[in-house]
């Protein structure tokens, strides 16, 4: 067995960490970010912190559907939607998306919309069925306006609304057409009529509404998409009601066709545009009205991944999303990504909002879960805890959230709670492969009193970890926890507690050695 070469002189190095990153899931990370974390935060940057408490528990939904924000909270319990706590709808028992539009809160799949103004209910789709007779008659002689009388046959509608007419004996008017005006008993539509008739049954009337599997608002106008048809849809605009009105004029609903391979994942309004996604494709809608609508195709591009569309949140301005093997931004150009320090983990399933310029992702990934946040102003990830949250959404300056046992609380508040934390360094080298002494090694923490901290340490190849330290702060100081290291080649700390503390820096004072391991 060799021993370590000696040197004439002692070597050593002085090194202090001051500024500290956040979390980088990689193999090879810098100094000052941590391969793991548990309730950490970069809000006392250039330190590292614990999290702020969550907001206390408001109430508990027993089946959550769905969760929404429209001048007051808005959420699916089951079969019931509730608004501001009070029940306004019976809905089917599925997954909601709910899209506001004007004073609207409009609810899919189920297409109802909700004002929340007004406090009026509204059916998307409506069907009117003949249950006697029908006459048609032209309003004036000559006219083209054609009157169309029978009971109850206007209740269901409003003026201008797009219907499809069926059954008629008069195959002229068995088509889409728009109701010009409207009364309980009668509808007027434009057509040609040479001589009035009547019918003893068979009518239907009815306002449709296109199956989609996802929706956004842009500009007053409902937009989505159906991965079956392979076809993009825009609502009349400011009537989200209304998806087949075709008159050639500027407030017209709009219909294209794509031809993109693959499903659509997900759409965006953002920036002014409205954005579809498909995994590997962004069409992006330029226009102001459907005569100039254009569709623009970017492909192959990283799109939102299948499953993870409720990971797409507008933060500061940017679109975060993520995609198939990267958490992704995008400003309108390129997707690029933000998700180095994340890369060994693949997320497939999870939901994202933002609150205080952060983008909040409740992730998973290898079947465990956990809240992730991205400092966009410093490009810093942080994990807090494993909550599982199955709604999120932003409102009123609040982040609301759902866990998956149904408890409703906002992301930061003052609930009462002692928050247990730990941070765990990479593979330290200090900058040399050789063995080495690290003669001292000191955290500088500044603790709430109460707070406990115990420090560990892991060298080279062992996977055990040693607890060298452990106390209990007083009172609020901050504290110099001074360890002295055993000789090795690399090594890793791991800092974990419970209580309010901030890490303000680390120093050390490193002693060289030879690059002969000796096993000591």
């Amino acid at each position: 067995m060799r021993l370590p070469y000696l040197r004439t002189t002692p070597q050593q190095a002085d090194k202090s960490v001051g500024s500290f990153g956040g979390l980088n899931t990689q193999l090879v990370i810098q100094e000052n970010e941590f391969s793991d974390m548990k309730n950490m935060s970069i809000d006392g940057y250039p330190a590292i912190s614990v999290r702020q408490p969550r907001g206390v528990i408001q109430k508990t939904i027993g089946k959550p559907n769905g969760l929404f924000y429209k001048n007051g909270l808005m959420y699916v319990d089951g079969t019931a939607l509730y608004y501001k706590e009070k029940k306004i709808a019976d809905v089917s028992d599925s997954r909601k998306q709910i899209v506001g539009i004007g004073a609207y809160a409009v609810v899919f799949p189920d297409k109802i919309m909700y004002n929340t103004s007004t406090g009026e209910l509204k059916q998307m789709e409506e069907t009117w069925t003949q249950s006697g007779s029908a006459a048609f008659a032209q309003t004036t002689q000559g006219s083209t306006l054609v009157k169309i009388t029978s009971t109850g046959i206007g209740k269901k509608f409003s003026q201008y609304d797009s219907v499809l007419i069926s059954g008629c004996t008069n195959a002229a008017f068995n088509k889409s057409i728009i109701l010009q005006e409207v009364t309980d008993n009668y509808v007027v539509v434009i057509g040609s009529l040479s001589a009035q008739f009547t019918q003893g049954s068979g009518l239907t009337i009815k306002r449709t509404v296109p199956d989609m599997d996802y929706v956004c608002e842009n500009e007053n106008r409902l937009w989505g998409c159906s991965s079956k048809n392979h076809e993009i849809y825009s609502s009349k605009l400011g009537d989200p009601a209304n998806w087949q009105s075709f008159e050639g004029i500027s407030t017209d609903s709009y219909a294209v066709t794509v031809g993109s391979d693959g499903d659509f994942t997900g759409c965006v309004s953002h920036l002014g545009y409205v954005i579809f996604f498909k995994e590997d494709t962004i069409h992006k809608v330029f226009g102001n009205k459907p005569s100039n609508y254009q569709v623009s195709t970017s492909s192959p591009v990283r799109g939102i991944a299948k499953g993870m569309e409720r990971t797409a949140c507008i933060v500061n301005e940017t679109l975060i999303y993520a995609g198939r093997d990267d958490i992704c931004s995008y400003d309108g150009a390129q997707p690029d990504s933000v998700g180095d320090a994340l890369k060994n983990l693949e997320f497939v399933d999870g939901v994202a909002s933002h609150h205080e310029g952060k983008y909040y992702a409740s992730l998973q990934a290898g079947g465990s879960w956990g809240l992730y946040v991205y400092d966009l102003k410093r490009t810093i990830w942080t994990k807090e805890d494993a909550l599982h949250l199955v709604d999120m959404v932003y409102g009123d300056g609040e982040l609301y959230c759902v866990d998956e046992k149904g408890n409703l609380f906002a992301v930061t508040g003052k609930r009462q709670e002692v928050i247990s934390w730990y941070l765990e360094s990479g593979d330290l080298l200090e900058g040399t492969i050789d063995n080495k002494y690290i003669r001292k090694l000191r955290f500088h923490i500044r603790m709430q009193q109460g707070t406990e901290v115990s420090v560990l340490m892991q060298y080279d190849d062992d996977p055990e970890w040693h607890r060298v330290s452990t106390f209990r702060s007083k009172t609020y100081r901050t504290h110099v926890v001074p360890i002295i290291p055993r000789r090795c080649q690399k090594y890793r700390y791991r800092l974990e507690g419970c209580g309010d503390m901030q890490l303000i820096a680390i120093s050390k004072v490193i002693g060289l050695g030879s690059d002969v391991n000796v096993g000591i």
